[in-house]
């Protein structure tokens, strides 16, 4: 399934951003970390908001 254009998954995606995500022990939730194109972790475990906020302050207003 392709994500929408506009959310967190699309747009990590667009700028060659990998998301990864981890099984947490006894819950059906993951753990989300957001690597950089050069392997490096710029976020762990953050809130949709706080991954479209990164995104918009880092990669789409980046001058």
């Amino acid at each position: 399934m392709t994500p929408h254009p506009d959310s967190p998954n699309a747009k990590w995606a667009r700028y060659g951003y990998r998301v990864e995500r981890l099984p947490r022990r006894g819950a059906g939730k993951h753990h989300r970390i957001i690597r950089a194109p050069d392997g490096r972790a710029v976020l762990q475990d953050a809130t949709h908001a706080e991954e479209l906020d990164w995104i918009r302050d880092n990669l789409e207003n980046a001058s």
